[in-house]
C-alpha cells in the first residue's frame, strides 16, 4: 500500500538505466573517474532491482501490521523517487548531449532522414555521481538496519494478526426482523426465481448474479431469498457455500453434498465428488446460494457446473461485487445490482440500532447530528449499523458530534468493521487499478468525474499500455467522435474515504481560504474550486501539480508552487491565477513530462489587461530545456525552432501556422526526427481558444504549403489534425504510405477544391472531413493517385464521415475492392450531394444522412443494422431503396436492427406503410414526423422491441398486442411519455 506508485517510479527508471548501460564494461575513451561513476550506476541499477522487487512483494501483500516494516518500506519508498529523479537526470543529460549532436549533424549535411547521431554513453555530471553514491549508502543502511534490528523467534512468539477475509464467513440462518429496507429487492428477485421454467431440457442452469460494492448487504439479500417460504418450497434441496477469496470447485462441491445429504462428505478427489453430486440432484430442482465470489475465470465455472446439468433446474444466486464475474458464466445469467438505501431507509436503519427509546423522546440535537451522521454514510448499510451501534448508549452530544466531525478510519469501531470490508475490493484488484484508485484522492467529495477527464489523469500518472489504450480511446472520443458532458460519476463518500486513507500522505488537495501548510511528504496535489489564501512553500518531493477542470483558483503567493519544481512531471494550470508564477521556473523543470493549462476562456484573449499576462508566458522560450516532455498545451509559436530538442514529445498542439511563421524556424523544429510522437494538430487559424499567446507578425497565406511541407511528422505518427488550411494544395507528405502507424486522420476548414489522396495508408481506420466548403466532386485522386491502383484502398478504414461539404454534389470513382472495413460512414450538410457510389460496401454497419436535401439513392449494403435519416427532402424517391411505402420493393434490408427517420416525410404525409418481410430483424423504430397519424402493418414487425414516436402528436395510441412486445416505448408530445419495461 504504501509503495504503488513507489514501485512504478523505480520500474520505470529501471527499464530507463538498463537502455542507458552499455552491455560491456569497457569504454576504450573512458577515464579512470568515468569507469567509477559507471560502476555506480550499475550498483544503482540493481539495488533498484531489490528495491522494486521488496515494494512488489508488499503490494501483493499489502496488510502488514509490524511497525518496523512499515518503516523500512517507506523509506524504500522515498528511495525509490529519489532513484528515478538520478536516472531521469541522467536522462536528460544524455538527451541533451544527443540533441546538440544531432543539430550540428543536421546543420553540416541537411537531410530529411533523420538519420540517428546519438551517443551511445554521456559522461555522469559530478552532482549525479554523488547522488547516485549517497542512494547505494542509503540503502546499505536500511539493509544493516533490517538485518540488525529485526525481531526474531528468539525474541518470543509471534501473534500473528488474522487476514482480513478469515472472519468474514456467512451462513443462511437470518434474524429477518432486523432487516429493513430491501423488501422490494427481495420480492423482485423472489419473482424472478420463481418465473424461471424448468422446460430448458439444453441448459437447466440459471444464474441470478447479486452485485454491489461492500457493505450494501449482498449477504442479507441472498439470505432473505433463500429462506423465503415461496422459494423454499420450490426446490426440492438447497445448499448455501461461502466461498471468498478461494474458488475450489472440490471444496464448494464437497459442501454442496453435506447440504443436500445433511451429512459431512470426506471425499477428496473431484472426480468422486462430482459423481457423488450429480446422483443426488438428478431429476431435482436444486437452489445453490454461492455468496462472496471473486473468481473471474470462466474455466472454473465450466468445471463447476458439470454436475449441475443432470438436474431438472439448478438456479444458483451469487452474490459478488465485480459484475465481470457474472459476465463470465457460461449460462442463463441476470444481472441485479444493488442500491444504497435512500435517506429514509438509512434513517429507519440508523434510529433502530443507535436510538434505545422511541425517537420522540430523543433529544433534538442527538436526531440532528444523527441525521448528518446517516447523511456522512451516503445509504450504506455497514456503515449505517456500526456508526449507530457505536453511539447506541451514547447521550453526550458532544460525543454525537465528535463521531460526526471524525474521518470514519478514525473511529476504532468503523476501521475494525467497515474498513475490512472495504479493503477487500481493493485487495483484489490488479496493481493499475490499484494505483488508479489511490489517484481518485485528489478530487474532492461529491465531485462529478467526467469519464475522459479521469482517463487523462491515469496518464499523466500511470503510465502503462492500459492507460494508453484509454488514452486513445479519450482522443478518438474528443478529437472525432464529440464530447459527452453528460456522462459524469460521483464516487461514494466512503469509497473516497478509502481512496484517501489508501494514499499514505502522498496525495494532497488544496482547498480552502486560509493559509494551507503543504505536507512535506505529498508528491501528487490538486487544486480544488475556491482555493485562495496563501500557502507554504511546496516540498521538493512534488512530483504533480494539477489544478481541477472548472476550477477557479486565488492563490495570493503563486510562486510558492514552483520555487521547489525541480522534479516536477506533471503541471496542469490555471492560466489566468497560476500561469504568471511559472515562467521564473521553466528552465528548471527538467523532468516535466506533461504541461498542460485550464481555463483560459476566448474572452481573456481579447481582454485588454489580460493581454500582458499571455505575452509573460513566454514557454516558453525556455520550452527547448524541457527535453523529457511527453505532453504540451496548443501552443502558438513565433519561433518554432524551440521544438527542436523536445524529441520525447507524445502529444503536440500547434496554433496559429497561418501569421507568417519562418520557413526556417518550421525546418529546425525537426518534427521528422521526432519517432515518439503520436498525436500531432496543425492550426492555421490566427488564433484558438486554448493556446498559449506569443507574439506573431502578420499573416501570410501563402507560406501555407511551405511551412506544412516543413512540418513533415515522423512517419511513427498515429494521429494528425489539420484545420484552417489554406492553400488550394496539400504537402507531398500527406497520405504518403510511409506512414504505417497513423490510424486517424481529421482535416478542417480547408480551403482546397479536392480532397486528399489517402487511400495509400494501410492502417487508417478514422478519416473525418468538417467544413471543407470548396470541393465538389470526390473521385479516384481520394482514393489514389493513378486509377489503375484504386483497388485495395483504405484497406483499414472503418469510420468516415463527411461534415459541411455544402458544394459537392458528387462522390464516385469507388470500386468493389475499396473500403474493405468500413462500418460507419456519417454524411451531414452535404446540400447538394445527389448520388452515392452504388457499389456494395460489404462491411458497412450503421449509416447517417443529415440534411443531404438532392439525395436519392444509397448503397447496397448487406450487413447494415442502423440507419438514420434526417430532415430529408427527397423521402419518395428515397423510398425506392427503403422497405417503406413501396410494396414492390425490390431491395430489401435483411441485417438493419435499427431505423431511425426523423422528420424526413414530405410535409403533407400522415401515413406510411412498412414492409416487415424486408426488415426482418428490425428491433428499434424512431420516428419523428409532425404530421404522421399512421403507420401501417407496424404490428408485423416480430423483432421490434423499442418504438419511439418523438415528435408526432397526432399518431394514435400503440395498440395492446404491440404493448405487451415492446420493451421500450416512448410516446408523442401529447399521447404517452413514459418508459414501459417487460420485467416491471
Amino acid at each position: 500500500m504504501a509503495g504503488i506508485f513507489a514501485s512504478l517510479a523505480v520500474n520505470k527508471a529501471l527499464d530507463k538505466l538498463a537502455s542507458f548501460l552499455p552491455k560491456s564494461s569497457s569504454l576504450t575513451a573512458a577515464k579512470e573517474r568515468q569507469e567509477k561513476d559507471l560502476d555506480d550506476l550499475k550498483m544503482l541499477e540493481r539495488t533498484m532491482r531489490r528495491i522494486h522487487a521488496t515494494l512488489q512483494d508488499a503490494e501483493q501483500h499489502w496488510d502488514i501490521r509490524e511497525e518496523s516494516s512499515k518503516l523500512r518500506l517507506r523509506e524504500l519508498k522515498d528511495l525509490a523517487y529519489e532513484a528515478e529523479d538520478v536516472v531521469e537526470e541522467y536522462e536528460y543529460e544524455l538527451k541533451l548531449c544527443n540533441a546538440k549532436a544531432l543539430l550540428s549533424y543536421l546543420k553540416a549535411a541537411p537531410t530529411t532522414s533523420g538519420s540517428d547521431s546519438r551517443q551511445s554513453m554521456v559522461a555522469v555530471p559530478d552532482e549525479l555521481a554523488v547522488k547516485t553514491r549517497k542512494l547505494i549508502e542509503k540503502f546499505q543502511e536500511i539493509q544493516c538496519y533490517s538485518d540488525n534490528f529485526s525481531l526474531s523467534e528468539n525474541d518470543g512468539e509471534r501473534r500473528l494478526a488474522p487476514d482480513i477475509g478469515c472472519s468474514w464467513k456467512t451462513s443462511s440462518v437470518v434474524f429477518e426482523q432486523s432487516i429493513l429496507g430491501r423488501e422490494n429487492d427481495k420480492e423482485f428477485i423472489v419473482q424472478k426465481l420463481l418465473s424461471i421454467g424448468d422446460d430448458n431440457v439444453a441448459d437447466p442452469l440459471y444464474v441470478m448474479a447479486i452485485v454491489g460494492m461492500g457493505g450494501l448487504g449482498k449477504t442479507t439479500l441472498a439470505q432473505l431469498t433463500y429462506n423465503n417460504p415461496r422459494v423454499s418450497s420450490s426446490f426440492n434441496d438447497r445448499a448455501w457455500v461461502c466461498v471468498s477469496d478461494q474458488f475450489d470447485v472440490s471444496n464448494i462441491t464437497r459442501c454442496i453434498i453435506a447440504a443436500v445429504k445433511r451429512e459431512k462428505c470426506d471425499l477428496s478427489e473431484l472426480c468422486d465428488l462430482q459423481e457423488v453430486l450429480q446422483d443426488e440432484i438428478k431429476g431435482k430442482k436444486i437452489l445453490i446460494v454461492l455468496d462472496d465470489v471473486w473468481i473471474e475465470r470462466t474455466d472454473c465455472w465450466e468445471l463447476f457446473f458439470m454436475p449441475m446439468r443432470r438436474t431438472k433446474l439448478c438456479t444458483i444466486i451469487v452474490t459478488t461485487r465485480s459484475e465481470k464475474v457474472a459476465e463470465l458464466m457460461p449460462t442463463r445469467t441476470d444481472f441485479y445490482n444493488l442500491d444504497c438505501l435512500d435517506h429514509d431507509e438509512s434513517w429507519l436503519l440508523f434510529t433502530k440500532v443507535a436510538f434505545t427509546i422511541d425517537q420522540g423522546n430523543v433529544p433534538l440535537g442527538l436526531v440532528e447530528i444523527g441525521r448528518a451522521i446517516v447523511q456522512k454514510c451516503k445509504g450504506l448499510p455497514l456503515a449505517i449499523k456500526t456508526l449507530g451501534s457505536m453511539l447506541r448508549y451514547e447521550t453526550a452530544e458532544e460525543r454525537w458530534r465528535e463521531v460526526l466531525d471524525s474521518k470514519l478510519w478514525d473511529l476504532e469501531q468503523a476501521r475494525n468493521e467497515v474498513l475490512p470490508s472495504l479493503e477487500l475490493s481493493y485487495k483484489h484488484m490488479p496493481i493499475y487499478l490499484k494505483r488508479c484508485l489511490v489517484s481518485l484522492s485528489l478530487y474532492p467529495k461529491d465531485y462529478d468525474i467526467n469519464e475522459l477527464e479521469v482517463i487523462e489523469l491515469w496518464n499523466y500518472l500511470i503510465s502503462f499500455k492500459v492507460i494508453e489504450m484509454m488514452t486513445s480511446m479519450q482522443l478518438e472520443a474528443k478529437n472525432f467522435n464529440g464530447f459527452d458532458d453528460d456522462d459524469q460519476h460521483i464516487m461514494h463518500d466512503l469509497i473516497h474515504d478509502l481512496a484517501c486513507f489508501l494514499s499514505t500522505g502522498e496525495f494532497f488537495r488544496l482547498d480552502g481560504d486560509t493559509f494551507v501548510e503543504i505536507p512535506q511528504k505529498a508528491r501528487y496535489i490538486s487544486i480544488q474550486d475556491g482555493a485562495s489564501g496563501k500557502i507554504s512553500v511546496a516540498p521538493p518531493s512534488l512530483r504533480a501539480i494539477l489544478v481541477l477542470p472548472r476550477a477557479t483558483v486565488y492563490i495570493d503567493n503563486p510562486k510558492e508552487l514552483f520555487s521547489n519544481c525541480e522534479k516536477l512531471r506533471v503541471l496542469v494550470l490555471d492560466q489566468h491565477r497560476l500561469g504568471p508564477a511559472l515562467p521564473d521556473f521553466m528552465g528548471r523543470l527538467k523532468l516535466l513530462r506533461h504541461l498542460k493549462f485550464e481555463s483560459l476562456e476566448e474572452a481573456d484573449i481579447d481582454d485588454p489587461s489580460f493581454r500582458p499576462y499571455m505575452y509573460h508566458i513566454k514557454g516558453l522560450h525556455e520550452i527547448r530545456c524541457l527535453m523529457n516532455l511527453h505532453t504540451l498545451p496548443p501552443i502558438h509559436f513565433t519561433h518554432i525552432k524551440e521544438l527542436r530538442s523536445l524529441n520525447e514529445i507524445r502529444e503536440l498542439t500547434i496554433t496559429g501556422l497561418g501569421v507568417g511563421l519562418n520557413i526556417d524556424d518550421a525546418k529546425e523544429a525537426l518534427l521528422h526526427t521526432k519517432r515518439h510522437l503520436q498525436f500531432l494538430r496543425l492550426d492555421f487559424d490566427n488564433y484558438s481558444e486554448e493556446m498559449v499567446w506569443i507574439s506573431y507578425d502578420s499573416p501570410n497565406n501563402n507560406q501555407n504549403l511551405q511551412l506544412l511541407e516543413c512540418l513533415r511528422p515522423h512517419c511513427s505518427l498515429e494521429e494528425l489534425i489539420i484545420t484552417d488550411y489554406k492553400s488550394p494544395k496539400y504537402p507531398s507528405w500527406l497520405g504518403d504510405s510511409s506512414f504505417m502507424n497513423l490510424t486517424q486522420v481529421m482535416l478542417s476548414s480547408c480551403r482546397s477544391q479536392c480532397l486528399p489522396t489517402l487511400g495509400h495508408l494501410r492502417s487508417l481506420m478514422f478519416l473525418h472531413f468538417h467544413n471543407m466548403p470548396l470541393v465538389q466532386h470526390i473521385g479516384q485522386e481520394f482514393c489514389s493517385h493513378s486509377p489503375s491502383v484504386k483497388e485495395g484502398s483504405f484497406p483499414s478504414l472503418e469510420e468516415l464521415v463527411f461534415n459541411e461539404m455544402t458544394v459537392c454534389s458528387e462522390w464516385s470513382e469507388v470500386n468493389n475492392c475499396t473500403f474493405p472495413c468500413l462500418c460507419t460512414l456519417k454524411i451531414c450538410r452535404a446540400y447538394r450531394l445527389m448520388s452515392l457510389p452504388l457499389v456494395p460496401f460489404m462491411s458497412l454497419t450503421s449509416l447517417e444522412l443529415d440534411k443531404c436535401y438532392s439525395l436519392t439513392k444509397i448503397p447496397a449494403s448487406p450487413r447494415l443494422r442502423k440507419l438514420r435519416i434526417r430532415w430529408y427532402d427527397h423521402f419518395d424517391e428515397l423510398s425506392a431503396v427503403l422497405p417503406i411505402n413501396d410494396p414492390l420493393l425490390s431491395k430489401p434490408l435483411p441485417s438493419l436492427e435499427g431505423l431511425l427517420l426523423n422528420n424526413p416525410l414530405p410535409i403533407a404525409t400522415t401515413s406510411i406503410s412498412i414492409e416487415p418481410q424486408h426488415l426482418p430483424l428490425l428491433r428499434k423504430l424512431h420516428l419523428s414526423c409532425d404530421n404522421l397519424q399512421y403507420c401501417d402493418r407496424l404490428t408485423e414487425l416480430s423483432c421490434l422491441d423499442e418504438l419511439k414516436l418523438l415528435g408526432c402528436p397526432k399518431f394514435p395510441p400503440i395498440p395492446g398486442s404491440l404493448r405487451q412486445q415492446l420493451q421500450t416505448l416512448l410516446g408523442g408530445l401529447k399521447i404517452l411519455k413514459k418508459l414501459i419495461s417487460k420485467n416491471i
